[in-house]
């Protein structure tokens, strides 16, 4: 057992648990904390046979008591001893009971009007029991399959609605216990007139003063300071005014007398045979509703009891262990559905208790008050579950419907509003249901304005990874523009789709702008896609092709691969698939067909002398003694022209061929940086810096390249300084020529 209190050691053993439990100090503190959690639970569970039994029922509120003292013996044991965390106490909840009646109160309509009440009352048993294991098994199995944890993703103003909601249910229950109505237009005049008015009032005064109490102060011995303060002063004003106990039943303020040992035990099971397909028909709302509830609950409450002790709960145990309590409690007799409480682990850790223990003496103390103490309750005044209904109803609404204001967008408290309000008057699933898809509508509306385009750039600024001659560059820096690329972003649905297609067209039909030649998106920073959207697509490639625009895709989603084949295809260039595994072969396909027509892409050799004069005037003299200084290496597929470590003693100039630029990952495998061509020059940065080779350069075309090293450009240094001084003008305005691209690119990304 882990986490199983301040004064425990982690990971301690069965054993070494058992002892640290039964230490007198740690008894004492699991007794006291036991007795303030059975005083609330006691106080409010004769408001659960009251939610549940109504009408020609009402008459079997001690065996509702039985089934509700039942229910908190076996949930509370089994959670005790197989929660995730030590202080978790489950035990029946009055939402739980107010979804039960519910239940029984449809099949109680939907059953044969000459149906004998203990006929009914079975049948109302066996609807709660197999409700409730109905429930238990559901969330059962979403622990199993590891899927407890999904809940996560509810948005948040569904939470808040829920909860929201939840509370004005509970205040209404609490209205119905206590005079048999609810709140409505229709019902003010009766509940604000006469002793109706005298019967809710005391009951909601007591929630909203234990309400405002814990506004100020959040401590958990508010509540049943509350409940024993009102038991001592309503008994004290009984005794003042010389009232006994059977003229205060008789007069309805107080509970119905319950024997001493309240006996119970299920109904027989050939009570089902009375059960009509009408029945189960006209209870499915109600039995959703329930397993709804319960797993909404069971979530909620779990992610608050990690907020009030600090520690993470494994949530997929904690719907197993949830599921087979409800299940259990079902199968004994029991069968109103039980979550966690989040305040109790606060009350035990604030005590210094051990939970596990301190569950099996609250199931103890359920056990006497079954056996000794059913008399108890006739000494409880009526207002006090009531209250205590109302309270948890105030509470919620306050803090998802007041409160909740402060720190949500008003797009999110517009959501909770509605969901508050389709509770009020169609019911809670309708109301859950609206709320949920007015956050899908608002949520489509807000990412439909996002934009899907993370960058937009041309050919002019950013080139592919493959390093030209300078002529080829001039070539392609004039004639960039006609490149457009789009690098998309996020998830691409209908609403992101049509926005970025209007875009394009807009781009593509732009008379003050170059003739654009080539689009290309790139899908590579693409989370997912929606299919439909590839009908935009299909869309944008017509306009493309009637404005003899090549629509090039790269990086695309595999799922998406063949329904983008399709759409990758060249219109004028013999049909030819446009669809590309990245940006950077992408854009040396459109280089390519740039300068090809241009006539320059076999530029296939590109001497020294031929690259110097592109940038200095040198003589014939200079010419030919420039080969003094060079050494001429040919080089095959394959051959490395440097590796990483190798010293940074010369530089090359590439007069043919081809040599890739790669580095080598931590997992061994070589990522491509650059490649350079005829043209071009190759080690000049390790040169200069003299820094040790981190790359390595291999040759993956056959090809010439011409190598200077340290002790040759001092010796033309001193021998043909014109010559020197011809070459550093040629490296610098290489690393200018990469500087200036870089810096383009860099503004046309920010613009």
């Amino acid at each position: 057992m882990s986490n199983v209190s301040s004064f425990l050691p982690p990971n301690a053993g069965f054993r070494h648990a058992l002892r640290h439990a039964l230490r007198p100090a740690i008894l004492a503190r699991s007794v006291a904390a036991s007795a303030i959690m059975w005083l609330i639970m006691a106080s409010v569970s004769p408001s659960y046979p009251s939610l549940i039994f109504q009408g020609e029922l009402a008459a079997y509120f001690a065996a509702g008591l039985g089934i509700a003292l039942t229910s908190n013996i076996v949930v509370v044991v089994v959670t005790s001893l197989f929660s995730s965390d030590h202080s978790t106490i489950s035990q029946p909840q009055s939402t739980a009971a107010i979804f039960h009646g519910l239940i029984v109160g449809a099949v109680v309509a939907a059953a044969p009007p000459d149906t004998p009440p203990e006929s009914l009352f079975a049948l109302a048993v066996w609807s709660v029991v197999l409700s409730s294991i109905l429930a238990g098994v559901i969330v059962l199995l979403l622990g199993m399959l590891h899927a407890g944890s999904l809940i996560r993703y509810v948005p948040f103003p569904i939470i808040g609605g829920y909860m929201a909601g939840l509370g004005w249910i509970l205040l209404q229950a609490g209205f119905k216990v206590a005079v048999g109505l609810r709140v409505s237009v229709e019902a003010l005049p009766v509940l604000t007139t006469g002793d109706v008015f005298l019967r809710w009032l005391p009951a909601f005064v007591f929630g909203a003063v234990v309400l405002g109490l814990q506004t100020r102060s959040r401590s958990v011995f508010i509540v049943p300071g509350a409940v024993i303060a009102s038991l001592v002063l309503f008994n004290l004003a009984a005794l003042l005014a010389g009232s006994n106990v059977d003229g205060l039943i008789e007069a309805g303020w107080l509970l119905p007398r319950v024997p001493d040992t309240i006996h119970w035990q299920l109904p027989d099971i050939s009570a089902l045979g009375h059960l009509s397909p009408q029945m189960v028909l006209a209870s499915l709302g109600g039995i959703a509703t329930l397993v709804v509830v319960c797993t909404l609950e069971l979530f909620f409450r779990v992610s608050g009891q990690e907020l009030v002790i600090n520690r993470e709960l494994d949530f997929n145990r904690e719907f197993v262990v949830n599921g087979a309590a409800n299940v259990a409690s079902g199968a004994v007799g029991g069968g109103i559905a039980g979550y966690p409480i989040p305040s109790y682990p606060l009350l035990i850790e604030n005590l210094g208790a051990y939970g596990r223990l301190a569950g099996i003496i609250l199931a103890l103390m359920y056990g006497l008050t079954m056996l000794f103490g059913g008399g108890v309750y006739t000494l409880v005044p009526r207002f006090l579950p009531d209250g205590l209904l109302m309270y948890f109803g105030l509470r919620y609404m306050k803090e998802w419907l007041i409160d909740s204001r402060s720190f949500l967008p008003p797009r999110d408290y517009v959501i909770v509003g509605i969901i508050v309000l389709a509770t009020a008057l169609i019911g809670f699933l309708p109301g859950i249901a609206i709320g949920l898809f007015m956050a899908i509508a608002f949520f489509v509306l807000e990412y439909s304005r996002q934009d899907i385009i993370k960058q937009e750039f041309s050919a002019s600024s950013h080139r592919s990874n493959l390093e030209r001659s300078f002529a080829q560059n001039r070539l392609l820096q004039a004639e960039g523009r006609e490149v457009l690329v789009f690098r998309l972003q996020g998830f691409v649905f209908f609403g992101t789709t049509y926005r970025f297609c209007e875009h394009v067209k807009s781009e593509i039909v732009d008379e003050a702008f170059e003739p654009l030649r080539f689009l290309i998106l790139d899908f590579q920073s693409v989370s997912g896609i929606d299919v439909s959207t590839v009908h935009d697509f299909r869309k944008l490639k017509k306009l493309a092709d009637r404005s003899k625009v090549e629509l090039l895709i790269c990086n695309p989603l595999p799922q998406l691969r063949p329904l983008l084949t399709e759409i990758a295809v060249a219109a004028h260039r013999a049909g030819e698939s446009l669809l590309f595994n990245d940006l950077d072969h992408a854009l040396e396909w459109c280089e390519n067909i740039l300068l090809d027509e241009a006539g320059l892409l076999d530029a296939g050799h590109v001497t020294v002398e031929e690259q110097l004069a592109h940038h200095t005037a040198i003589s014939a003299s200079d010419v030919d003694a420039l080969h003094r200084y060079f050494e001429r290496m040919e080089t095959r597929v394959g051959d490395a022209v440097f590796k990483p470590g190798d010293d940074p003693d010369a530089f090359y100039f590439i007069e043919s061929g081809r040599v890739d630029i790669l580095l080598q990952g931590e997992d061994g495998q070589e990522l491509r940086l650059r490649s350079m061509t005829a043209g071009t020059i190759v080690g000049e940065v390790g040169f200069y810096l003299n820094k040790v080779r981190s790359v390595s350069v291999i040759a993956t075309e056959a090809g010439v390249l011409h190598r200077l090293d340290q002790k040759a450009l001092r010796r033309m240094e001193g021998e043909h300084p014109k010559i020197a001084a011809a070459i550093q003008v040629l490296i610098t305005r290489v690393l200018s020529d990469r500087l200036t691209n870089s810096n383009r690119l860099i503004q046309e990304l920010m613009g």
